[in-house]
């Protein structure tokens, strides 16, 4: 690709002269979770990581009493099969306190679900390890008073797409954004979280169109998640007729990446797509800075990392300029990021505003279906997600509408949650800068130019 003046790029752009120019260092992944670890959780910086506040409705145990007929008050147990401890434990404690926040809103400031029901959580804990993911699962699904699961990260959920389907339980995952889910979904499996493939356009498209890069490289954590996201740019760079020209995966267990970063320059690229979470970014940004090898091609990293943490940890210096693509917020995002502060008294953190958005989908679903019950989500939630419909985007709006006879269209704090036939989401990217030690938007790609 030509530079702005028409002519061909012929020698290295300094890494220093590259941020005064361009006005971006690198790029950050987005949707598919590929964590290996860190405390680090913020929307744009937003969030602490922790797990604050209390398990709303689960220690793991039996769970509660559905009343699936929907009469005269009950409890109703939503299943949760989060990250609260491994690679991605910092994922838990985010979406735990966006479901609670829900939990708020249906059970103290409302009529409850159908006939008064109230809403509890039974958490079990993935462990970012895909077996005792399926072990939590399988506590789950074997309690039939539990209608749905709210589910978890890319790491695991591959090898729950059959299990959930066999069991007929419905599961919404809110932080999978691995391509292997792109074709599985829409009776009992669903995400509400966009594809890697539509994440990798935003971030290729960026690279390519913005940044003016004719070359990539690929340096993923090694495992099924990041290298998800890796490819899947990659692919859409070279389609819009960009080359990638290395593939690099990176150890999980390591103390040093610098041979990795040396293979990388020998590949002269002008851009590594580089995607992992906060301990592997921050030992290859060190080494990075260390072999002063942003001399010789500009670095993109991965949505884990973006975040006030690990601006923190990685020095605001070193990361001023620096670029992380991640969905775009939902159009209710204002107003759940205000309940949110004020039920936890915290702001929200990655992954919560789509916690949020599940547990309103299952009790909407419930209440459009007249029953609590497993059904529910297959037969319902398309009709109360997409249009037509009146625009809600609480609990109790889309109840006061269907209690009127109205169709409603469930506008979401994550994304839009219009889901199309294979039970995924499609919705806006935006390009947040590290500007002064904090992610400032840069740039929104729409749901209409990603589908393209």
């Amino acid at each position: 690709m030509p530079d702005s003046d028409g002519s061909n790029r012929q020698a290295r752009i300094g890494r220093r002269t590259y941020l005064k120019s361009a006005g971006v260092a690198a790029l950050v992944g987005l949707a598919g979770c590929s964590g290996d670890g860190g405390d680090g959780g913020g929307d744009g910086g937003g969030g602490d990581g922790g797990d604050g506040e209390t398990d709303s409705g689960g220690d793991g145990g039996d769970g509660g009493t559905t009343d699936s007929g929907g009469s005269g008050g009950g409890t109703i147990t939503l299943g949760a099969l989060n990250p609260f401890s491994g690679g991605l434990g910092w994922i838990g404690g985010n979406a735990r306190r966006g479901y609670n926040t829900a939990l708020h809103q249906i059970n103290d400031n409302s009529d409850g679900v159908l006939d008064g029901m109230t809403i509890e959580i039974n958490e079990q804990d993935s462990q970012t390890n895909p077996q005792e993911a399926l072990s939590g699962f399988e506590t789950l699904a074997a309690n039939d008073d539990i209608p749905g699961i709210v589910g978890p990260s890319s790491s695991t959920v591959p090898n729950l797409v059959q299990p959930v389907q066999d069991a007929e339980i419905p599961l919404i995952t809110i932080m999978a954004g691995t391509i292997q889910l792109d074709d599985v979904g829409g009776e009992w499996f669903w995400r509400n979280v966009p594809s890697d493939a539509i994440g990798g356009r935003a971030a290729a498209r960026y690279s390519y169109e913005e940044l003016g890069h004719e070359t990539m490289a690929l340096a993923f954590k090694d495992d099924r998640g990041s290298q998800s996201f890796s490819l899947a740019v990659g692919e859409f760079f070279e389609n819009l007729g960009g080359e990638v020209v290395n593939e690099t995966p990176l150890a999980l267990e390591t103390d040093s990446y610098r041979s990795e970063i040396q293979t990388l320059i020998d590949a002269d690229p002008d851009i590594v797509q580089m995607t992992a979470g906060t301990e592997i970014s921050s030992l290859f940004i060190n080494n990075y800075t260390e072999l002063g090898a942003g001399e010789e091609f500009n670095l993109t990293l991965s949505n884990d990392v973006l975040t006030a943490d690990f601006i923190e940890t990685v020095g605001a210096d070193v990361i001023e300029g620096m670029v992380g693509q991640a969905p775009a917020p939902g159009p209710s995002y204002e107003q759940f990021a205000e309940a949110h502060q004020e039920v936890t008294d915290s702001a929200p953190g990655t992954f919560g505003a789509n916690a949020y958005d599940a547990v309103n989908q299952f009790a909407l679903a419930w209440e459009a279906h007249g029953a609590v019950e497993r059904q529910a989500i297959p037969e319902q939630l398309t009709n109360i997600s997409n249009p037509p419909g009146t625009k809600v985007s609480t609990f109790a709006e889309g109840k006061e509408e269907l209690a009127n006879g109205n169709d409603i269209n469930y506008h979401g704090a994550g994304n839009p949650q219009d889901f199309d036939d294979n039970g995924n989401v499609l919705g806006p990217f935006q390009a947040l800068q590290a500007v002064d030690g904090e992610w400032t938007p840069q740039i929104t790609y729409s749901a209409e130019e990603l589908a393209e």
